[in-house]
């Protein structure tokens, strides 16, 4: 069984551990010793009982500092053939252990490593030689093809012109891989585990409001995983580009902030093999004693309410779920406890 161990000065292996799993989901498999938090640590005995404990286990092993004391004390646990250490410990190089299988190859976990190097950028959006980095990767992520859709949009039209309104189609033959609503759209739990959980090959943000500000899809598009192709646009016009026939030969996975944008998406696009309410109502600005607390994440006010109830009756399988290893909870069945 695969275990995962995070030793590191201070508390750091703690918060890094909070933090990736608020971002993958808790694992079980996870150890966390904080190093000499206070002076009568016995960091050593610690190690022990640890590996006594899980000799017959696959171990992952993630320290903070190369040259760090608590780095050196583990020199000689990973002699072990079945013992792994990792040090310099990063964010994406440790959820990418936590999400692969439990017979991850050594050069696998290279990859990890060279992947999670580049994480490491300075962020700039006004543009610049410290920009370009992020301008390539936007550029190489692509989009849902332009390619794909070229007979549904035209790449020139300004960004404060909004597309017509699309016309009917009550006739939908798309087909699309999943559909959430998130209010983060592409974010880390996003980026790191429903794009691998649905081996997604695309992401489809519909907001209107992303989609005509180029601060926001700079910043989104920063979040794509390399190798899937993105699309920000208003939600008329990637409902255009959803019943396009090319786009159901790709996997896409498609992002709304509201309910209510979800609704216009499920009543035009054919077939939706996945729907899901992951987060929503958090940043609107509107007080939470006007809304109804499904989740500490998803909030509703009364129009919300009603385009979920309209989203249930015309896909009763639609859940709540903000990642992978959550329960899956049916929407309908919250919805019918209320009542």
């Amino acid at each position: 069984m695969k275990q995962i161990l995070i030793a590191t000065h201070g508390k750091m292996a703690s918060g890094i551990r909070y933090t990736a799993e608020l971002i993958v989901g808790k694992m079980a498999e996870i150890t966390t010793i904080d190093a000499y938090v206070t002076p009568e640590d016995n960091v050593e005995k610690k190690f022990e009982e640890y590996f006594a404990q899980h000799e017959n286990d696959r171990i992952f092993v993630f320290t903070d500092l190369m040259g760090g004391s608590v780095n050196q004390k583990l020199l000689g646990y990973s002699q072990k053939e079945n013992v792994t250490l990792i040090t310099g410990t990063n964010l994406p190089v440790l959820m990418q252990i936590m999400m692969a299988d439990d017979d991850v190859t050594e050069e696998e976990i290279q990859e990890f490593i060279d992947d999670a190097r580049e994480e490491l950028q300075v962020v700039n959006l006004g543009g610049g030689k410290k920009a370009a980095s992020k301008d390539s990767i936007a550029e190489n992520n692509g989009t849902i093809a332009e390619n794909a859709a070229q007979e549904s949009t035209k790449k020139s039209a300004p960004a404060s012109k909004k597309a017509p309104a699309p016309q009917s189609y009550d006739n939908s033959t798309a087909k699309i891989t999943a559909l959430r609503v998130d209010d983060r759209l592409i974010h880390g739990q996003v980026a790191m585990t429903w794009t691998k959980q649905l081996a997604v090959q695309g992401i489809v943000v519909a907001n209107d409001e992303a989609a005509n500000d180029n601060t926001q899809k700079m910043a989104l598009k920063m979040a794509v995983p390399g190798g899937i192709k993105s699309l920000i646009k208003p939600v008329d016009e990637a409902i255009r580009i959803l019943n396009n026939p090319k786009a159901s030969q790709m996997r896409i996975l498609v992002l709304t902030r509201t309910v209510k944008d979800a609704l216009k998406i499920r009543k035009n696009v054919g077939e939706i093999g996945f729907l899901n309410v992951g987060n929503t109502g958090r940043f609107d600005g509107i007080d939470v004693s006007e809304k109804l607390v499904l989740t500490p994440t998803i909030m509703l006010t009364d129009a919300e309410q009603q385009a979920l109830k309209e989203l249930v009756a015309i896909d009763p399988k639609a859940c709540m779920q903000q990642v992978p290893n959550d329960e899956q909870k049916l929407v309908k069945d919250v919805l019918d406890k209320l009542n």
